[in-house]
């Protein structure tokens, strides 16, 4: 095992502490809602279109996590390093840098796969023989794929969205593993990898940290001297990763409190 050090040589053993959201799902709606909402609609006047969707994703992690912590925390405005100041009731204000852990190879895969399918669905939105649909396609686990064969690809996927939309049958291909359908409005199909699960490591976290902490003297001339860091992970998609519960660090960083936000399971871990 790697460890993180920062200034003084000393190891210092982070147990995980798990933060419990006790609120209902309705009154977390409603937290985020408050939490998120005003923020999402300022996004459209102060950054640009290529900003915009990175920018949303940030606020709506950090809603999150703002919705699990339920200390009375807001999002005071939105910020460039760090990525946010947060105000609590008494006023106290805190700099919040976001950050999201994947894996590089496997979000290139899910890219390519993505692009396939929706070539794959506009090319089917033209086919007037078909009615509307939504279909959820589940990609073979096994999987393996040259990206010479994208078109040949995109012809397998709609070769077989055709077929079962047509008659219910599932074609025998080396892609699709298992397909539904439901009646829609609109044509779009639905791509779900069947990966196995990444579990994040103690130098993936480790080394997230010590990247933000180069710039942590920036954001406190920046903005305040208080710093917070969320490391999101667990996202969908094999690109993201899940945490083991027992998982041990050793660490030492300027950063006054460090969270990891679990995303799809409402996860939130203090480590610091």
């Amino acid at each position: 095992m790697s460890f993180l050090q920062f200034g003084i040589k000393r190891k210092t053993l982070i147990v995980m502490k798990i933060i419990k959201n006790v609120n209902s799902i309705k009154e977390n709606k409603r937290l985020l809602g408050d939490l998120i909402d005003t923020h999402l609609e300022s996004v459209e006047s102060l950054f640009t279109d290529n900003e915009k969707k990175k920018k949303i994703l940030e606020i709506n992690h950090v809603g999150k996590f703002l919705m699990l912590l339920d200390a009375g925390i807001q999002i005071d405005k939105l910020f460039e390093a760090p990525d946010f100041v947060l105000k609590f009731h008494s006023g106290k204000k805190v700099g919040l840098e976001h950050r999201t852990i994947i894996d590089g190879k496997a979000k290139s895969r899910e890219g390519f796969f993505e692009d396939i399918f929706s070539v794959a669905e506009s090319e089917l939105q033209n086919n007037l023989e078909l009615p509307n649909f939504f279909v959820s396609c589940h990609l073979n686990p096994y999987l393996s794929f040259m990206t010479n064969q994208k078109r040949n690809l995109i012809q397998i996927i709609i070769s077989v969205v055709r077929e079962y939309i047509l008659t219910g049958i599932l074609l025998d291909n080396p892609l699709i593993d298992k397909i539904s359908k439901i009646p829609d409005s609109y044509t779009s199909i639905n791509v779900v990898g069947a990966w196995w699960v990444n579990y994040i490591t103690t130098d993936l976290i480790t080394e997230a940290i010590r990247q933000k902490e180069e710039k942590i003297r920036i954001y406190r001339e920046n903005s305040v001297n208080i710093q917070w860091l969320l490391i999101v992970i667990g996202q969908l998609g094999k690109s993201s990763f899940n945490i083991k519960k027992d998982l041990e660090l050793d660490f030492k960083t300027e950063f006054d409190k460090v969270f990891i936000l679990e995303d799809f399971y409402n996860n939130l871990y203090e480590l610091k």
